[in-house]
């Protein structure tokens, strides 16, 4: 796999010290046969103005240990899924045990949130399919995959038709992928898949724990790689190009925050300071025409210049 070098960026002796400890750390926890050790060069940004009130792309580093904690590698427990510049929703996934599954959406750019009720134990996918309208895919009380749709903003929800229609990823076991039919694969092998991005009914991008990124043209009968990225914890794929793929990757070389990064060709799009959630799963990403979403713990932010700027909701 070829490994895309990016141009150095000048910082502070205090931050080079800090970033060192920090792929350091990361080195340690995320070694996989996948990949080939972790990219310590710098990564720099696409520049652009900074809006009033946005953060920028080069914006100070906090000086925070808070900042350069390692996150742990698990599938998404929180997903943040848009569907424009201004309505979106938020997934607390919860678990087939325990129960905790939760639904939120937002009309006004993650301003406010109001909470909806799938009445579901736990949720593995929501696809929005318009202004208000979405489908959920959820396990029931004995933990079967069921599907259902909405098209009041969540306020009912209807028996959305065969689940087995729909990509998910499987509620019981973290490697199984769903495809619509009777077929399931395992993309990543004996990893976990973090995320998933559907494309078409028979296409589909999935990030693997390692941090490689993989694609699927028919129905996940054969899966090939489209990058490696260490540290990778979020994916989403552009509807108006999916032929891009983006991650995102906290506490990247030079980045006390999320790294926003496309896996290929690879370039490091922005960085956004933040400080990261202490439980794994709770960072996700969202691309709309013109900018994205994303969800850091209990921070939603968002961008309208092609991801190089953000704002906090």
């Amino acid at each position: 796999m070829v490994v895309w070098q990016i141009s150095s960026r000048v910082v502070t002796g205090a931050l080079v010290g800090l970033v060192a400890l920090d792929v350091a750390l990361v080195a340690v926890a995320l070694q996989s046969t996948h990949t080939s050790g972790i990219d310590t060069s710098p990564l720099s940004s696409a520049s652009a103005s900074t809006a009033p009130g946005s953060i920028p792309p080069t914006a100070p580093v906090s000086s925070s240990p808070t900042a350069f904690v390692a996150v742990a590698k698990a599938p998404l427990q929180t997903m943040l899924v848009a569907f424009d510049s201004q309505h979106a929703w938020r997934v607390v996934a919860g678990s087939c045990s325990a129960g905790g599954a939760t639904l939120a959406v937002t009309a006004d750019g993650g301003k406010t949130w109001a909470q909806r009720n799938a009445k579901f134990r736990r949720i593995v996918r929501l696809r929005p399919t318009g202004i208000g309208a979405a489908f959920v895919v959820g396990a029931s009380s004995s933990c079967a995959a069921q599907l259902k749709d909405t098209s009041d903003g969540g306020g009912t929800w209807n028996s959305g038709g065969y689940v087995g229609a729909a990509w998910f990823r499987d509620l019981r076991n973290t490697k199984v992928l769903h495809a619509p039919g009777p077929a399931t694969s395992r993309p990543c092998g004996n990893r976990a898949v973090l995320d998933l991005a559907v494309l078409t009914a028979g296409s589909a991008r999935v990030l693997c724990a390692d941090g490689l990124v993989r694609s699927t043209a028919n129905s996940g009968e054969a899966w090939t790689d489209v990058g490696t990225v260490d540290g990778a914890v979020a994916l989403a794929v552009p509807t108006v190009k999916p032929g891009e793929t983006y991650v995102a990757r906290p506490g990247a070389p030079g980045c006390a925050g999320v790294q926003i990064l496309r896996v290929h060709p690879r370039v490091a799009v922005s960085c956004i300071p933040a400080f990261l959630p202490k439980g794994p799963g709770q960072i996700a990403m969202s691309l709309v025409k013109g900018g994205g979403w994303l969800g850091v713990g209990d921070t939603t932010m968002r961008s309208t210049d092609g991801l190089v700027t953000w704002t906090v909701a």
